[in-house]
């Protein structure tokens, strides 16, 4: 697992706006998540989402540490 996977995401389902949590590692590892609050299944692009939280974690790694 790399350091993106285990970045937690939260969400709201797009059906009954649950709000949801999973690391990106779990729903890569789940083509499919369903919804705890209506039961429907939720897709979701996790190669973008991982890239994406990727960035990040190197955008703040670049911060100086005086900020």
């Amino acid at each position: 697992m790399t350091g993106a996977d285990l970045h937690e995401i939260r969400f709201q389902c797009p059906s009954c706006g649950q709000d949801l949590r999973q690391t990106i590692g779990r729903l890569k590892a789940n083509e499919r998540m369903t919804c705890t609050g209506c039961g429907v299944g939720i897709n979701i692009d996790t190669d973008r989402l991982a890239n994406a939280a990727e960035e990040i974690h190197r955008a703040i790694r670049k911060i100086p540490p005086e900020i």
